[in-house]
């Protein structure tokens, strides 16, 4: 067992605690592609959930890190479903997205499949940390691709399906002109 994944099972919610384990991978950088994995698993146990949180950490920082994982995390975010995961997950991305120099990094097929997992977590997604992050990274890539607009009025605002109240600042946002 590596000090990484010890590390994990010892591991609380506590955000000193993520910190104290974003200090471990920061201690050996070979601990970068053990944490990608343990983040990416979709069997979403305990370790994976916090690796996940400490993801979103290590990549806040230095959000370029995240260039040379894009095409195999897009394989594996399909099968996230666990909402805390997602949660960390979108969060990730929408900072990656905002900075317009690392949007421009992916390719027009790799913002589609973000488009398209994005839009899977809108449809699937109860959670409004998750929802909300997800929407706000659609936004973005509608410079990309303008259909996104109709597809999310579509979905927030013509369908019968109740969103959480915390969602409707994001909502508005979105929709504002």
């Amino acid at each position: 067992m590596s000090e990484l994944v010890h590390c994990f099972m010892n591991l609380t919610a506590k955000k000193l605690d993520r910190l104290f384990a974003l200090k471990v991978v920061h201690k050996k950088p070979a601990y970068q592609d053990e944490l990608f994995e343990l983040a990416f698993n979709s069997k979403a146990e305990r370790i994976h959930i916090y690796s996940a949180w400490v993801w979103e950490l290590f990549l806040i920082e230095e959000c370029s890190r995240y260039k040379q994982y894009w095409p195999l995390a897009l394989e594996k975010l399909p099968f996230i479903t666990q909402s805390s995961m997602r949660r960390a997950h979108s969060k990730a991305i929408w900072y990656y997205l905002k900075q317009r120099e690392l949007y421009l990094f992916l390719n027009r097929a790799q913002k589609k499949q973000l488009m398209e997992l994005m839009l899977d977590w809108v449809m699937t997604e109860t959670k409004t940390a998750p929802l909300s992050f997800s929407i706000k990274s659609l936004h973005l890539l509608g410079k990309d691709f303008p259909e996104i607009k109709s597809i999310l009025k579509n979905l927030l605002l013509d369908s019968k399906r109740t969103f959480p109240k915390g969602l409707n600042p994001i909502i508005r946002s979105v929709f504002q002109d």
